[in-house]
């Protein structure tokens, strides 16, 4: 496959994973389309939120947030969360970690390096809330450090990625 049609791959999984987030957070506040429209104050089509439900259209920047504005979510968690689903390339992206998670998990020796690192930042009395969002290339000198791959620590640390609580 050529690099152009695999990130067209990548954008249409991209699409409706952000639709299919976007879906289920208004399911969970139990809104109808029609409801979410109102929220907007945008004028909108109900028919147009079910094309970006189902991934048929594309979302622009704008949009996006304006949506997740309505819905009362975080536009930057909902999409983390869309790519991990839709296994976008992981050196591409930010990460971000709740290190609180990270330092209760105990499963995973190859990470206690990183968990010493977020129990020391968490007791400096940082004010980022013990949120930490990391660029790709910490990513990969982390990686590095614990031996393993980029991809690998990604993945790994994308499992203590902030919940989001309605």
């Amino acid at each position: 496959m050529s690099d152009h049609q695999d990130r067209a791959l990548t954008n249409t999984n991209l699409n409706r994973s952000v639709g299919q987030r976007l879906r289920a957070v208004r399911e969970e506040l139990g809104w109808s389309r029609a409801q979410l429209v109102a929220k907007l104050g945008v004028e909108m089509h109900v028919q147009t939120i079910g094309t970006y439900e189902s991934g048929h259209r594309q979302l622009t920047i704008a949009r996006y947030v304006a949506l997740c504005e309505a819905l009362g979510v975080p536009a930057p968690e909902l999409l983390a969360e869309a790519i991990r689903r839709a296994e976008v390339d992981a050196h591409f992206l930010v990460c971000t970690v709740d290190l609180r998670r990270l330092v209760a998990a105990s499963d995973d020796p190859v990470l206690e390096p990183l968990r010493r690192w977020a129990r020391n930042r968490l007791e400096s009395g940082s004010d980022d809330g013990g949120i930490v969002h990391l660029e790709p290339e910490s990513v990969a000198e982390l990686a590095v450090f614990c031996g393993l791959t980029h991809v690998g620590l990604f993945r790994r640390l994308a499992t203590y990625a902030p919940v989001r609580s309605l």
